[in-house]
């Protein structure tokens, strides 16, 4: 007898092929696939490795000096910042090739001149829908590009200018209802950006705003640990999968003060705001979904009026309709012609 005890794991090794179990099947990965799974499983550092076809010419210097000068002024040594090339090889925004240096996708990310010409899948696509559906052409559409901070900034100010914002009176006080809280889309967006699987390419991080509802889509999986039902209850351990843009991220004030609780931090400010509470899912990609609030829906359309048959069940009622019968009303005026020619005669 051979017992197999089972494992969480999605791959197996045997024969030195690895194997994939999908429903009743047993297949072969490839290797872009085998790729495409250790990313997902923040198994390989994307963000580390060097950005394509790129040399520190694309980095633009202005961003950089400003972000060592601000780092320079919080610390002990400012003399430290002097060597950029070192700093930028010590903060893993670039790498030594054999004997050159070259940024890498996080360096790009942060301060390349053009971070979409080595990495186009870095673009945050910002649509708008005039239904709740999607199916129709949409009324605008925004791509935001440039280094991760532009990007962010873009698709806050995207948001920023639909959102609505109602009001109720209570008593003598006007009482604001937001359609939906800014800081919490951003904080959205901001995770989608930092925690996103970059390796996928030609996949966006789209924001997609319908009448009802604001849906953030990430690309990548969870990792490994973290499952939707522990990000709905607000108990996500803090995990990265590009560590390096977050801490960049964090050194610039107002991006990424909520520190591995962002989650927590969408959930408990709906809450306060009255709000519903975000909602996460998990299909071959993240997506977080912020319904709108629930004072500031549109009203359902009236159903048919509802009346009760005779045996008590409640169906719908159409408005009764007179055919008359205009044969039976020739009928009966030849008859009437027919009496009243028989009165003369007599």
């Amino acid at each position: 007898m051979a017992t197999i005890a089972p494992t969480s794991g999605p791959v197996y090794q045997a024969g030195g092929i690895f194997w994939l179990r999908q429903g009743t099947q047993t297949r072969a990965l490839n290797m872009v696939e085998l790729l495409e799974m250790i990313y997902d499983r923040g198994l390989r550092d994307w963000e580390l490795e060097p950005a394509f076809n790129a040399t520190m010419e694309d980095l633009d210097p202005e961003r950089v000096q400003a972000f060592l000068a601000r780092r320079a002024n919080s610390g002990r040594n400012p003399g430290r910042f002097k060597d950029t090339e070192r700093v930028l090889i010590g903060m893993r925004c670039a790498v030594k090739v054999g004997e050159t240096v070259v940024p890498t996708n996080a360096g790009m990310l942060f301060f390349g001149r053009n971070p979409q010409d080595h990495i186009p899948q870095s673009e945050v696509t910002c649509v708008l829908f005039r239904e709740t559906v999607g199916a129709s052409r949409y009324a605008d559409r925004k791509v935001a590009t440039g280094t991760l901070q532009e990007i962010i900034d873009t698709t806050e100010a995207f948001l920023n200018r639909y959102i609505a914002a109602g009001a109720r009176i209570e008593g003598w006080k006007r009482i604001d209802i937001p359609e939906y809280s800014i800081e919490v889309l951003r904080e959205a967006v901001i995770n989608a950006v930092v925690h996103r699987d970059y390796s996928r390419r030609g996949e966006m991080v789209r924001v997609f705003y319908y009448p009802d509802r604001v849906e953030v889509h990430s690309p990548g999986l969870l990792l490994p640990g973290i499952t939707v039902e522990q990000m709905q209850r607000g108990e996500v351990q803090s995990k990265l999968r590009n560590p390096v843009i977050a801490d960049l991220l964090r050194s610039i004030p107002g991006y990424m003060e909520q520190i591995g609780s962002g989650v927590r931090f969408m959930i408990d400010e709906t809450k306060r705001l009255g709000l519903p509470t975000p909602h996460f899912c998990e299909m071959n990609e993240v997506i977080v979904t912020f319904q709108k609030a629930p004072a500031l829906r549109a009203p359902e359309p009236r159903l048919p009026y509802q009346g009760e048959t005779l045996w008590g069940e409640q169906q719908e009622v159409s408005q009764e309709i007179v055919v008359q019968d205009r044969r039976a009303e020739l009928v009966n005026s030849a008859k009437v012609r027919r009496f009243l020619m028989r009165i003369i005669i007599k």
